[in-house]
């Protein structure tokens, strides 16, 4: 029992410190800001932002849609397949769909030279962003901790 005390008594001196407390709530803060300002800048497409100058956004309406779960308890895991038709000056083309969501009745879709290779505006960060985005509330508060003196 006295080691729990002197456990305690440890973890009150060396991580509760005002600079230890002033780095993590840095960290906080940052993490709060990036959250706020990764929803508010979303990730842009230089692909539909060409596609979009040059005119060629169509929307393609669902066909047919399965999904590959068999019970209602694979729900969770299950991928959605959809088929989408769509026309480009007289030619009909269809799109594929493979996702974990619902595929809606309409989409969006975008293309540069080719109408029978359309894709759908949907852009994500590169993993090198999401590293950047994870690390860097962690290294500016553990530097402000580092600053006012925990070591």
């Amino acid at each position: 029992m006295t080691e729990v005390i002197a456990l305690m008594k440890e973890f009150g001196t060396s991580v509760l410190q005002p600079g230890a407390v002033a780095g993590i709530a840095v960290a906080v803060i940052l993490f709060i800001l990036e959250v706020r300002w990764s929803h508010a800048h979303p990730p842009h497409s230089r692909r539909v932002e060409k596609a979009m100058a040059l005119g060629h956004v169509v929307t393609a309406k669902r066909i047919k849609y399965w999904d590959d779960g068999v019970t209602p308890d694979e729900k969770t895991t299950s991928q959605y397949h959809a088929t989408y038709a769509y026309e480009v000056s007289g030619k009909h083309y269809q799109y594929k769909y493979l996702e974990r969501a619902v595929p809606p009745v309409q989409i969006q879709l975008y293309y540069l030279d080719d109408p029978g290779r359309a894709f759908r505006g949907k852009e994500k960060r590169s993993g090198l962003a999401q590293v950047f985005f994870l690390l860097f509330p962690i290294l500016v508060g553990a530097a402000a901790a580092y600053l006012l003196g925990v070591k």
